[in-house]
């Protein structure tokens, strides 16, 4: 029976993979369910400011693993690359304890630039580490997935605790601590990723190398400090990287063959299906951040629970249905009837769109005092994790099954550019929920909230008709299913 089931065990290196982006997550993740609510509750900031600046932060915080995918791969390797991003991070959220509005963005670039440096680097492992068509390769994406969803949900479970009982500089501190401990477990579990490192990271690195990565490092914090403060520069700043990122893709489909060629325009393709879903998804710190923290009734048996617990839901979800779609990709894998990814990402779109009906008809049910039930949330994030899982968590595997071997890290790089994007278009849909500060009505406030999550619903449900019209055409280029 063992030798049966062997083939399905995880190569070594999924471990590395799976805790420390467990513990760098939990640290991104406070500050993510955070953001918003510590700008308008600290710096006094409009619905509309505080959606820029997590746009802006977020947008960058996906955008630098672009870079940061391609040093690990050719300049400085993927391990050095892993501990270097996380080292940055832990310093840039322990730079968010301190009340100061320059340490606050500085710290901000910080974590940005950790999470450049970290992103793609136990993905690029963990995709080297399986053979062509390796059928454990759905299953363990996701069941890794399942692991970064561990500290995302842990985090928003604490998040709000911690802020709520000790304050925002306690918050951010223990997210600090988490980073350093995912970085303690690296050299612990570091071994089992030796082998499978790139070129670059196999060889010394010399000290003209290590010098300008270390300038690189300042010039970029100073950089995205300035960038965090001046939303417009940095929406350009976006524009001109996504150029540049079609401009090279436009390189390399014409330097590719035939085959090649077919796959990175399936896998653009399919890029741009995540971007849509992202959209919706980074609704969840803007838009829904907020309802749920005016609308939905906090206290549950006399004991108050804090904005960012009730999205830990998200996290819980999670964790109940990676299992069992990591064990139904197994089953349908050995029979050969799994559903392709092509097919997959339509139906994540599908559900994520249901999620924003569900909220919008939990208004009708608003008590006299206009708050909505928590079990609302319960129903409405369930399907937005569904929805997730069937497509961010198979995003990257989506690279190992179309994407040419030599542009794996670049691939990844560009499916976190597109995240950076969605991130900035999110941040406009969410200004439909914006409400005015002079507004107190909280009918007004729920009927603005029900409208919008109408709109976004319908936004969602026209983008999965595209992409099923779409599926069929992008599988018969890639190949694949």
């Amino acid at each position: 029976m063992f030798n049966k089931h062997a083939h399905l065990k995880q190569p070594p290196v999924f471990y590395l993979a799976f805790v420390t982006s467990m513990c760098e997550r939990f640290g991104f993740y406070v500050l993510s369910y955070l953001l918003v609510l510590f700008a308008k509750n600290v710096f006094n900031l409009s619905d509309t400011d505080a959606f820029k600046l997590f746009a802006v932060f977020t947008s960058l915080a996906y955008i630098t693993p672009v870079l940061g995918g391609y040093l690990a791969d050719n300049v400085m390797g993927i391990r050095r690359a892993i501990i270097t991003g996380l080292i940055v991070e832990a310093i840039g959220l322990a730079f968010l304890a301190f009340h100061s509005t320059y340490m606050f963005m500085l710290g901000l670039a910080c974590v940005v630039i950790g999470v450049g440096f970290f992103k793609t680097g136990p993905t690029n492992l963990l995709a080297r580490s399986y053979k062509t068509k390796d059928p454990r390769i759905d299953s363990g994406f996701t069941l890794f997935y399942m692991g970064i969803n561990i500290g995302s949900g842990i985090a928003a479970f604490s998040a709000g605790i911690i802020q709520h009982y000790y304050g925002w500089h306690i918050a951010f501190a223990t997210a600090a601590v988490i980073v350093f401990v995912g970085l303690l477990c690296y050299f612990i579990l570091r071994q089992s990723a030796e082998d499978i490192d790139s070129t670059p990271g196999k060889n010394n690195l010399s000290f003209k190398i290590i010098f300008q990565i270390s300038t690189g490092i300042l010039i970029t914090g100073a950089i995205f400090t300035m960038l965090i403060q001046h939303s417009t520069i940095a929406y350009a700043f976006f524009a001109l990287a996504t150029l540049s990122l079609l401009v090279y893709f436009l390189y390399e489909i014409a330097r590719s063959n035939r085959q090649d060629k077919l796959k990175i325009i399936a896998c653009i393709l399919l890029i741009i299906m995540g971007m849509m879903f992202f959209i919706l998804y980074f609704q969840m710190y803007t838009s829904m951040n907020l309802f749920v923290e005016r609308c939905i009734e906090h206290r549950f048996f006399g004991v108050h629970i804090p904005t960012s617990t009730f999205l830990s839901l998200n996290g819980v979800w999670i964790l109940i249905l990676s299992p069992l779609l990591a064990a139904l990709y197994n089953h349908l894998g050995s029979k050969g009837t799994d559903l392709p990814v092509t097919t997959k990402f339509p139906m994540g779109l599908l559900i994520i769109s249901l999620c924003f009906f569900v909220l919008a008809y939990s208004v009708s049910y608003a008590n006299q005092e206009g708050l909505i039930s928590p079990s609302w949330v319960v129903l409405s994030i369930g399907l937005y994790s569904l929805g997730e899982l069937l497509i961010s968590a198979l995003g990257v595997a989506m690279v190992t099954h179309i994407s040419p071997k030599h542009l794996y890290g670049v691939m990844m790089g560009a499916w976190y550019l597109s995240t950076a994007l969605a991130a900035s278009l999110a941040s406009q849909l969410a200004n439909l929920s914006s409400i005015p500060a002079d507004m107190h009505d909280q009918l007004q406030i729920l009927h603005i909230y029900q409208r919008t999550f109408v709109e976004i619903g319908l936004i969602g449900a026209v983008a999965t008709a595209i992409a099923f019209i779409a599926s069929p055409y992008i599988k018969k280029i890639a190949q694949i299913g």
